[in-house]
């Protein structure tokens, strides 16, 4: 009976540990078209130092790293909008999360980008 107990207690922390919560996210909404919103995005995040380990337009979606602080993985999306198109991104810092407000400058300059290319 004690062996059952303590294999169902290990399966029950075994669960626990597997399952991660998404980062909260930041999101803005831009007037472009997920395609251009997205090589916007790619644009700016090589020129502030970020190495692209997926870029997929298919799923409108970036993974980066920060080549200056191991660790450090941002995920950036495009969703198509009735009008327009949500920028969204999230990242994480080692465990942790990273503060869905410290991607503002980063928002900020592709929403500048993609309304200078209008």
């Amino acid at each position: 009976m004690s062996r059952l107990l303590i294999v169902c207690l290990l399966l029950a922390l075994t669960a626990c540990a597997a399952t991660s919560t998404s980062p909260p996210e930041r999101e803005l909404r831009v007037e472009a078209s997920p395609e251009r919103a997205l090589a916007v995005g790619l644009d700016v995040m090589v020129e502030r130092g970020f190495v692209i380990r997926m870029a997929d337009t298919g799923l409108g979606r970036i993974d980066a790293v920060r080549a200056a602080r191991p660790g450090y993985v941002v995920h950036y999306e495009v969703r198509e909008a009735q009008s327009g198109t949500w920028l969204v991104v999230s990242g994480r810092r080692g465990t942790g999360i990273i503060e869905p407000h410290r991607f503002d400058p980063l928002l900020a300059e592709i929403a500048a980008r993609l309304e200078a290319t209008r």
